[in-house]
């Protein structure tokens, strides 16, 4: 694999792949997305596909290649003005994938080199273990609140089903990152309903990233005008030589948002749905056997909340995985394909196993790592254990249609029925 020195005049020896011919067709309202990663991990590290809306990429499916290209970003930048059919007008501005694809305004996930750094510092101190494990008793007081409520639904549901990403796993993230950011809770409404557009492959972002971004700049003047102890009012008290512009803070808050939310609605869902499948590792966690830790770092591994990264641009023709990456052509990580790569996990990749040990690469890796990882992690841990603790014997009560999402590992919607464990409570009747 080589990055970081200039192309051979000569094509790799490997057949020759090129975007015109993509080896798969990614479609948002696929059943198995892990099927479809299988198919182009299959097809080689790095492979062309073609994305809703005829769009051509190069989708990085080994995770070792992967991190070699997180890694280089002299290489591989996320400024989109590197993105040559973007710049050649071939791109529609209604693109439904736009927004992921090339965000606008300038920000940690649209910057490179210093300028990351830039926009990213001032947020690593908050989002450091160390800080974030002081959110725990707030994280424990919401959840419990959560869980309440999710009791109350389903006293009053005529059936007991109540949907657990409706009543928990949405509002547990989007509370926290309202609290660090100062947002108002009469927010969360308007702000799910624009992401909810925003994250669908099938919508046309445009209306929902304005309603979006309205919202962000009335809250920076309202912290302008009344700061407080939060986020927002310390990104707009930096000093001097570190002021962002406008642009950027609206950029860097909407990026925060939809960060410290989307991934951790999915995590929790996706956790639920793992468990409740697998009643052997459930048991081993509520036995006290294997840590929620565990727990929470297989379930990233096996169904990582972000399924395909979009994306990063070739400053320069380079070799990646024995495949020729022209100068401007965009590369997506596959994150799904990744996850179950047979080269790292070995030949039980597909198994979800809460005792396997070695990590992942779901929340990222180089300079682009996900800040908020610590954070999701704990959310993850906190209401995983008390959900399962508090109701050990509870289902799936339908199915969890999968969101329209080529990118996001996301259901719309978990309808479960909250019943007591028998043979928990046959062991508490023992005792």
């Amino acid at each position: 694999m080589d990055l970081t020195h200039p192309t051979p005049a000569t094509e790799p020896s490997a057949p020759a792949l090129s975007l015109s011919r993509p080896v798969h067709r990614l479609d948002p309202h696929s059943l198995d997305l892990h099927f479809d990663a299988a198919v182009m991990r299959k097809a080689g590290p790095v492979v062309p596909v073609q994305l809703p809306g005829g769009v051509p990429v190069w989708a990085v499916t080994r995770d070792a290649t992967a991190r070699a290209a997180l890694r280089n970003v002299d290489v591989f930048r996320k400024d989109s003005r590197h993105w040559d059919a973007l710049q050649r007008g071939e791109i529609p501005a209604d693109w439904p994938l736009i927004g992921l694809a090339a965000p606008a305004g300038r920000s940690m996930v649209t910057t490179d080199g210093v300028d990351h750094w830039r926009l990213r510092g001032p947020l690593a101190t908050v989002f450091a273990e160390t800080r974030v494990r002081a959110l725990r008793t707030s994280i424990d007081i919401i959840t419990t609140k959560l869980l309440a409520d999710l009791a109350d639904a389903a006293t009053i549901a005529d059936d007991g089903i109540v949907d657990f990403r409706q009543l928990v796993a949405w509002p547990l993230p989007m509370t926290v990152i309202s609290l660090l950011l100062g947002l108002p809770e009469s927010d969360h409404d308007t702000l799910r309903s624009n992401y909810d557009i925003f994250f669908d492959d099938t919508r046309d972002p445009t209306a929902a990233l304005a309603a979006i971004e309205d919202i962000i700049t009335r809250h920076l003047d309202a912290k302008r005008r009344y700061p407080g102890d939060d986020l927002t009012s310390a990104l707009l008290q930096l000093p001097d030589d570190e002021q962002l512009t406008t642009e950027e803070l609206v950029a860097t808050v909407q990026v925060l948002i939809a960060a410290g939310h989307e991934t951790t609605v999915h995590l929790l869902v996706n956790g639920v749905l793992a468990l409740t499948s697998h009643r052997d590792q459930l048991d081993l966690l509520l036995q006290g056997e294997v840590s929620w830790d565990r727990a929470v770092e297989e379930i990233l591994r096996w169904q990582p909340p972000t399924a395909n990264f979009l994306l990063r641009f070739a400053t320069r023709d380079s070799v990646l995985g024995d495949t020729l990456i022209r100068r401007g052509e965009p590369v997506m990580i596959s994150y799904a394909a990744m996850s179950r790569d047979p080269d790292r996990y070995g030949p039980t990749a597909d198994d979800f196993d809460i005792t396997r040990e070695g990590g992942h690469t779901s929340f990222g890796h180089g300079p682009h790592a996900c800040i908020g990882a610590p954070l999701a992690r704990l959310e993850g841990r906190v209401a995983l254990k008390a959900l399962f603790n508090r109701w050990p014997g509870l289902a799936p009560a339908g199915p969890a249609p999968r969101s329209p999402s080529v990118l996001m590992n996301s259901h719309t919607c978990l309808p479960i029925c909250l019943r007591p464990s028998r043979h928990r409570h046959e062991a508490g009747a023992a005792k």
